[in-house]
This record gives structure tokens, C-alpha cells and sequence, in this order.
């Protein structure tokens, strides 16, 4: 667990006379045709931090990025300028460069206490290539942008465990700070880390080949009392734990998850009772829910079965820490929800802290009317998976040279 590196804090960053370059992540769900974002969570999150440091009298300057090159939610800033502005409660900019003459243009000349949102850094082509953070730091976008600023804001925690300019590079050439939203997620991982045997983590979601590789590192560095599987890994572990056949053994060799099905049988050969894999199963019949034994699936299957739910429940009651990677099943179909509403409840009841990370988890928690009760929500999908089996985050790595370099 990286918790204890050492770098600046936020607030020693804050000087009314500075010009500062915040790194935020506001990469979200969006419907480009329509152009509306579908959960502004991240967006809602990272406000504090821009507020915090405009209020103080600081020039500040947003970089930030939204999908990939490629992908159907690869597009501009446009949309997402004016959530910005509502949850920050101030005028906020925005300019269709990056680091061409416009951009730079308006960096000059933006005054105290005002704010610009540069547009998506995933235009520049440099920044979709992962190297080390020394080469990162040569890259024309730091070149262009660094010396404009004084100092460099680090708060996107969800985009840490990435090897990007705007990332690791800014942190080599720029007295560099952690943001508000940095700041929280390395504090509630202290919570984690420290309770360690008396943690439960609820695996589920549809990332499975890297959850069932965070599900065994937590496992092998015996971080986590009892790991407890649903979602699509949760159907890989069914298949580990009672064999596949019919519905189940086509899903496998159609969706190319049946080699994880090894992997996951070793883990329970191996961890044994450390993984409680469901004993039942909600699946879709005629568009109805039909619970099911996890022995018999012949239909798709949609979240975790109430006998499951049960279970998962009571290993919940009394943890020091409970930590939700993923929904126990479709929470999109009301009836199917149920699974995750099940954990949901008994987290916020009975658990001494409560952990959730990643997009899908954050939407079901808000929608199933839970998210003001968590104690900690991860802006974090694969960062978060990453931090919480204790793998290195070069974002973290890069503040930590900064300081070495710059603060005295």
C-alpha cells in the first residue's frame, strides 16, 4: 500500500499570487449524440478542489480528458465546462485548444480568482502513450504548457495508475501538490490498510479479468478477511466452483472469459473459504426474474440469488471495513437489483466503514438512493483496484519526485 509516500500536501499548494495547472478526471458516462453526461459524479467531485483554490485568489487552469481515440465517448470538453461551473458555484472558461497559441493566449491572460477548462488533453496524441515520467516530461505538451505556471495540481486520482504527460509529466518540471479529491481517496485507503483481516471485499461488476487479478493479489498479500464474488465474476467463480453447462458453457465460449474460469479454480483451491462464490442466482426468463440454484443456470444470469444475498450480508455485519468493487448484478432492470441493493443496506447498517469505487458501483449507489450514506466514494475504477491490492500508481511516484525536486 502506497499511503505513506511522501509528497505536498493541497493546501501548501495555495498561494494567492500563483498560477495554478490542475489535473482533474472527468472522464464519465456520456451520450455524445444527445450530448449529455449521465453521471456527473466525478464532475461534482473535482469542483471542491477548483473552487478551493480560485477562492484563494489563484489563476487556475483545468486539464482534464474524456475517453479514448476510438471509442464512441471520445469527445470534446463542450459539454462537460458547464457542469463545472454548477458545482463549483463560479464562471468557469472554456477554450477549444490544448497547447496551441489560443490556449496559451488565454493562460496569459487569465486573472486572479478566474478559471479556464482547457479542452480534452486526449486530443494531443502524446498523451495517449504510456512512458516513463522523465520522457513524459519532454513531451511538447509539458514543454508548451509548464512554463506558464507556477505550480501543478495533482487530483485526478481515477487516471494515478497511468504513465501520461499530463499525469507524471507536469510533476518533474513543476512544484506539484495532491488535490482535495487525491487527498481523501489515500485517506480512506489508510482506513483499509490498517484493518486489513478484518475487511470484506465485495467483488462484482463486469471488469473480470482485473478483478479476478486484484481478487488474488488482495488475497496472496492477505489483505482483506473474506472476498465475496458476484457480477460477471461472480458467474466465472460458478463456473470454477460447480462446472458449466448449458446456458453457462455457451456464455463462456461466446464472451472469451472461459480461460479465467482456471484461474479462478485455483484461487479457490488455493484460498478455499477466504471466497464465498453465490449459491444461487438471479437469471432472465421472458424478461421476468427467476432465482435460481448456481448448480442449474440455464438462463442469463442477472444478479446474485436472496439465499446469496443472505449470506453476503451477514459476512458484512460488524466488518471494520466493507469495500464494493462492483454490483452484484444488473442494476440498470429494477428486478435485478436487488442483490446490490441487499449489500448496499447492510454496508451502511452494520459495517464500522464503508468503501465503494468505479463508475457502475458509484450510478447503482445513487440510483438505489445510497450514495450519501458511504463514507467513502472512489472516484477510482482500475486506480482503485490498483491502490487497494497495494500496486504502484505512477501519479503518486511523480508527486513524490516533485518534492525530492522542488520543496525544500
Amino acid at each position: 500500500m502506497q499511503v505513506g509516500v511522501p509528497f505536498q500536501s493541497f493546501r501548501e499548494c495555495i498561494d494567492p499570487n500563483l498560477k495554478v495547472l490542475v489535473r482533474i478526471d472527468i472522464n464519465v458516462p456520456i451520450n455524445v449524440k444527445e450530448g449529455v453526461i449521465l453521471d456527473d459524479y466525478r464532475i461534482e467531485a473535482h469542483a471542491a478542489t477548483i473552487s478551493k483554490l480560485a477562492k484563494s485568489g489563484m489563476s487556475v487552469v483545468v486539464i482534464a480528458h474524456q475517453g479514448r481515440p476510438g471509442d464512441d465517448e471520445f469527445t470534446s470538453l463542450g459539454i462537460h465546462w458547464r457542469y463545472l461551473e454548477k458545482y463549483a458555484g463560479m464562471r468557469v472558461s472554456f477554450i477549444e485548444d490544448v497547447m496551441g497559441p489560443a490556449a496559451q493566449g488565454a493562460i496569459r491572460n487569465l486573472g486572479p480568482g478566474e478559471v479556464l477548462l482547457l479542452d480534452n488533453v486526449r486530443f494531443v496524441s502524446e498523451e495517449v502513450i504510456e512512458r516513463s515520467p522523465q520522457l513524459q516530461s519532454n513531451t511538447f505538451l509539458v514543454r508548451r504548457l509548464a512554463p506558464l505556471f507556477d505550480v501543478f495540481v495533482m487530483d485526478a486520482f481515477a487516471t494515478a495508475h497511468r504513465s501520461q504527460p499530463s499525469i507524471v509529466g507536469f510533476p518533474l518540471v513543476l512544484p506539484s501538490c495532491a488535490g482535495l479529491v487525491l487527498e481523501k481517496e489515500l485517506n480512506a485507503m489508510n482506513v483499509f490498510s490498517s484493518s486489513r483481516r478484518e475487511s470484506i471485499v465485495l467483488a462484482g461488476g463486469a471488469k473480470v479479468p482485473d478483478t479476478i487479478k486484484a481478487i488474488s493479489k488482495l488475497l496472496a498479500n492477505e489483505a482483506a478477511g473474506k472476498i465475496l464474488v458476484g457480477g460477471l465474476v461472480g458467474v466465472i467463480f460458478i463456473a470454477a466452483k460447480y462446472g458449466a453447462n448449458g446456458w453457462l458453457r455457451k456464455y463462456l465460449e461466446e464472451s472469451g472469459f472461459g480461460g479465467l474460469v482456471n484461474d479462478a479454480r485455483l484461487l479457490l483451491d488455493k484460498y478455499g473459504d477466504s471466497v464465498a462464490v453465490p449459491t444461487d442466482v438471479g437469471v432472465e426468463v421472458h424478461g421476468d426474474r427467476v432465482d435460481v440454484d448456481a448448480r442449474k443456470i440455464d438462463a442469463p444470469v442477472m444478479d446474485i440469488g436472496p439465499a446469496t444475498m443472505d449470506a453476503y450480508s451477514s459476512y458484512v455485519r460488524g466488518a471494520e471495513v466493507a469495500v464494493l468493487t462492483g454490483p452484484m448484478g444488473v442494476t440498470e432492470k429494477k428486478q435485478f437489483a436487488e442483490g446490490t441493493e441487499a449489500v448496499f443496506k447492510a454496508m451502511v447498517d452494520d459495517a464500522k466503514f464503508t468503501i465503494i469505487g468505479g463508475g457502475h458501483t458509484i450510478m447503482s449507489a445513487r440510483k438505489l438512493g445510497y450514495i450519501e450514506k458511504i463514507k467513502h466514494v472512489s472516484t477510482g475504477g482500475r486506480a482503485f483496484l490498483q491502490f487497494l491490492v497495494g500496486e504502484e500508481l505512477p501519479a503518486l511516484q511523480a508527486l513524490a519526485e516533485s518534492k525530492r525536486r522542488f520543496w525544500k
